[in-house]
């Protein structure tokens, strides 16, 4: 007398047995007497009373053989369902390859304009100024130390890109998408011009420089801050968000994208701030010099580092400077 696998009597008691496996007891109910009355046990220590009258020996064969029929008829609604789909497919297969076929190429276009493909430029603090091309042919000239992130191919409402650090643009007109710069703190919202955001990361100020067109300055809830005109310079503090318009020499903010700074009727004070915003310094000028309101005409050279620019200044005009860890000029009179 072989024994009865375990699994499959708790397997009936649950209901849960297989048409193998109801086969299998049947086979071992019918190997002996033995097995009648050792199953008729088991069912006395059934936990489940209302299994008690389905563990009879011959409820047990009266199941297996509802078992097989329900599988058989299970088997025969299957084939006809199948026959069925079988059927409507061949009727409708050319369209339902056309479906596809739409469906995949609708997915296809909602997933590229909805995901545009990203680029990101980066310019070393060491590197020199390098010049983007946009898809809708707007430039972009990077400074030393800059960022830009934007999409290969703008969306038929806008044109958004993301910088950090400083960056020229002259933005291509569209009168139907507007150009949107996004800072950390600010966006510039403009429809054809030339101008300068400088919003360097780790700097307490960022500044919005207007050369030409005009632009509108926005929150980052999208609420209007203000509206430049060509020779204004938007200023905010990133710490207390506070902002104030200040008329400045536009071509001395913007000209470094061609490589040089270019001053007219300036003082060397404010020369000097220009020089602080393009090398990231710190320059300290004596009471003399700070003071002196003479107006100073000229260009000088970027294609040089800050100690390399202090030489030619030296050679210029009359002072001398101390360079203490490449980032604070002490400038005096000499």
């Amino acid at each position: 007398m072989y024994s009865l696998d375990e699994n499959i009597v708790e397997k009936y008691f649950a209901g849960e047995c297989s048409e193998a496996e109801m086969e299998q007891i049947l086979q071992w109910l019918k190997a002996s007497e033995e097995n009648r009355k050792e199953w008729l046990k088991l069912r006395l220590v059934s936990a489940r009373s209302n299994f008690i009258r389905f563990s009879e020996p011959e409820e047990v064969e009266r199941s297996y053989k509802k078992l097989r029929k329900e599988n058989f008829a299970r088997k025969m609604m299957e084939e006809r369902v199948t026959r069925k789909i079988a059927m409507r497919f061949l009727r409708y297969a050319a369209s339902i390859i056309l479906l596809i076929g739409l469906g995949y190429a609708s997915y296809r276009f909602v997933s590229y304009h909805k995901h545009p493909e990203m680029m990101i430029v980066a310019v070393g603090g060491d590197e020199q100024t390098k010049q983007i091309m946009l898809g809708d042919s707007s430039q972009v000239w990077l400074s030393a130390g800059s960022r830009i992130e934007y999409p290969r191919r703008f969306g038929k409402n806008d044109r958004t890109v993301a910088i950090e650090g400083k960056a020229y643009f002259e933005v291509a007109k569209d009168a139907e998408r507007p150009f949107y710069v996004n800072t950390d703190v600010y966006a510039v919202k403009v429809l054809g011009t030339a101008f300068e955001v400088n919003a360097p990361k780790y700097s307490q100020t960022s500044d919005v420089t207007l050369l030409e067109g005009k632009v509108e300055i926005i929150d980052m809830n999208r609420k209007s801050l203000c509206t430049l005109q060509p020779g204004q310079q938007f200023e905010i503090d990133r710490i207390s968000n506070d902002f104030r318009l200040n008329n400045v020499d536009a071509k001395m903010y913007t000209s470094w994208h061609e490589g040089k700074l270019e001053f007219d009727g300036l003082t060397f004070a404010q020369i000097a701030k220009a020089l602080e915003r393009h090398y990231d310094v710190v320059i300290i000028l004596d009471d003399g010099i700070a003071a002196n309101e003479i107006k100073l005409v000229g260009s000088l050279s970027l294609q040089k580092d800050i100690l390399q620019m202090m030489e030619t200044i030296e050679l210029v005009i009359p002072v001398v400077y101390q360079v203490q860890a490449n980032k604070v000029v002490h400038i005096k009179s000499k």
